[in-house]
C-alpha cells in the first residue's frame, strides 16, 4: 500500500514503513460528536492492537514521524502488535486558549465518546481481537490513563511515558464535577468503588515509565502513591542516566513495555 503524509515539514522514515513489509492503513470520518474528521493510521497486519495517543502539538502522523516505529519493528514485523496512531481534539478543546474552559472539558468527553463509540468498534472489527493496550507520550498519556481507569473492562493494559494526569493547569481556575471525574489525580484518591478496584486489580495492569530527568516525574510518583494506598497493583519504572521528557527516551523506553 502506498501512504506518504507529512508531520510538521518532517518526513517519517519510508524506508522502514514500505520496505520492511509493514502493512500500513489510513482511515478517518467525520465524527459529529467531535464535529470534526478524524483520522487514523494503522500499522501492522496481526497481533494485540495498541493505541498511541499524540503529545499536545502531534496527532495522528507524530509517532511514525518521530522514529518511534523503528524501536517496535520486529514486534510488528513479526505480527505480535499492531500499531493504531489515533487523532484527538486537543487544538480545538485543551490547548485552544479561546475556546472557554467549560467548554474544553465538554470537547475531552466528546473525544471519549468519539473513542468509545467509533473508534473501538471499528478496531475491534477489523482486528477481530478482544485485548487492547493503551499508550501515550506526555498529555498522550493523560487519555491513555484517563480511559483506562473510566472503562477498565475495555482495556488490558495501559501504558504511560512521561505522563501527565491532572487537567487542572488547564482550566483557567474553572473546576466543576465534569472535571473532576476526568481528572485522575483528583478522582484516583477517593475511589472506593469496589467493581474499579478489583478490575484494577483483575484486569487492566497499568504502568508508569518515567525518568529520573523527567519534568513530569513528580506527577508519575504521586500517582503511584494513590494507587498503592487504595492497594491497586501497578508498575513504576524511574529509568536514570538523564532521561528527559523527550522523543529520544520514549523510543529507548517503549520496547521494553510494549
Amino acid at each position: 500500500m502506498s501512504l506518504t503524509y507529512f508531520q510538521r515539514g518532517s518526513r517519517p522514515n519510508t524506508d522502514f514503513l514500505y520496505g520492511a513489509g509493514v502493512q500500513v492503513s489510513s482511515f478517518g470520518w467525520f465524527s459529529h460528536r467531535v464535529q470534526k474528521h478524524m483520522e487514523f493510521l494503522r500499522f501492522g497486519h496481526s497481533g494485540t492492537p495498541v493505541v498511541i495517543f499524540p503529545t499536545p502539538q502531534g496527532n495522528h502522523t507524530e509517532f511514525a514521524a518521530q522514529g518511534m516505529l523503528e524501536a517496535m519493528e520486529w514486534k510488528i514485523d513479526q505480527g505480535l502488535i499492531q500499531i493504531y496512531c489515533v487523532d484527538t481534539n486537543n487544538w480545538d478543546g485543551w490547548y485552544n486558549p479561546a475556546t472557554p474552559p467549560r467548554r474544553r472539558i465538554e470537547l475531552s468527553v466528546a473525544y471519549e465518546e468519539y473513542f468509545l463509540r467509533e473508534f473501538l468498534p471499528h478496531l475491534r472489527h477489523e482486528t477481530g481481537s478482544d485485548g487492547l493496550i493503551l499508550a501515550g507520550m506526555s498529555f498522550g498519556a493523560y487519555y491513555a490513563v484517563n480511559f483506562g481507569l473510566k472503562h477498565p473492562e475495555l482495556v488490558h493494559r495501559v501504558v504511560s511515558f512521561g505522563g501527565s494526569f491532572t487537567i487542572a493547569g488547564l482550566l483557567d481556575g474553572y473546576y466543576d464535577e465534569l472535571c473532576y471525574f476526568n481528572d485522575p489525580a483528583a478522582f484516583v484518591p477517593n475511589l472506593t468503588d469496589p467493581w474499579f478496584l478489583d478490575m484494577y486489580n483483575t484486569h487492566t495492569e497499568f504502568t508508569f515509565v518515567t525518568s529520573d530527568h523527567d519534568l513530569c516525574l513528580g506527577r508519575n510518583v504521586e500517582m503511584s502513591n494513590h494507587l498503592t494506598a487504595k492497594g491497586v497493583r501497578h508498575n513504576l519504572i524511574v529509568w536514570e542516566g538523564g532521561y528527559t521528557h523527550d522523543w529520544p527516551a520514549w523510543k529507548a523506553m517503549i520496547p521494553h513495555y510494549i
